[in-house]
């Protein structure tokens, strides 16, 4: 039941860092990330995969950015290799999931690659789509290099949790 809500309370959080900016952003994820401290978390090393995803977020969808092939709308203003703060609130909150919602997927790298490449890109694509941010034409290459980022990700993530003995008992 408890991964079950773990997940629940991720997509709650990843609705929140789309629809509502980055004020609200900041104030769902620290909600979230108290909740999953005191409820969630078996070791405060799991702090260290939340850090870790937050610098991931940083390069990776900055990388992406510099890129072009996410941008902003016209009406946002933002500097345009850093992504906005809602979109690292959800790196870190990912990052909840892995010991947690994610844990049926340990040692199994293979299929969190494979899930990789399907799930954090349909969220790419409706979450660009609900908070005003463009992906490059065309949007398949765009999708495609998120794919194959996330394929590597998830399994880094899991690794991570694996390495850091996250998981419970």
């Amino acid at each position: 039941m408890q991964r079950l809500i773990n997940a629940v309370l991720f997509q709650l959080v990843w609705f929140v860092c789309l629809l509502a900016g980055n004020v609200w952003a900041l104030v769902a994820t620290a909600a979230y990330l108290l909740l999953h401290d005191r409820y969630f978390m078996h070791t405060r090393r799991e702090w260290r995969l939340l850090g870790v995803f937050l610098a991931l977020g940083i390069m990776i969808d900055g990388a992406l950015f510099q890129l072009g092939l996410f941008s902003f709308g016209a009406n946002v203003t933002s500097l345009n290799s850093f992504p906005p703060l809602w979109l690292l609130c959800l790196w870190v909150s990912v990052a909840t999931l892995f010991a947690h919602s994610l844990a049926f997927l340990r040692s199994r790298y293979l299929l969190a690659a494979t899930m990789g490449l399907i799930g954090p890109t349909l969220s790419y694509f409706a979450g660009a789509n609900l908070a005003g941010i463009t992906l490059a034409d065309p949007i398949w290459l765009s999708l495609l290099v998120v794919a194959c980022v996330w394929s590597m990700v998830l399994p880094f993530g899991l690794f991570l949790a694996e390495k850091w003995t996250l998981f419970q008992k």
